[in-house]
């Protein structure tokens, strides 16, 4: 159950991020989220932590 929940809190972020970028670097949804991954994929680090960081810098 403690699993799940992370899961979820985990997904919120991710789509907090995701409209961030949307918003401020003007992208759809999809371009959004393959920036988000490659960000991921490059830096070897979870989605999770780059959501965190996105919404720390445009907050």
């Amino acid at each position: 159950m403690e699993s799940l929940k992370k899961q979820i809190e985990a997904r919120k972020k991710i789509e907090r991020a995701k409209g961030l970028l949307m918003k401020v670097k003007k992208l759809d949804e999809d371009e959004a989220y393959t920036l988000m991954r490659k960000m991921s994929m490059d830096s070897t680090l979870p989605m999770e932590v780059i959501a965190e960081r996105i919404l720390t810098k445009y907050s």
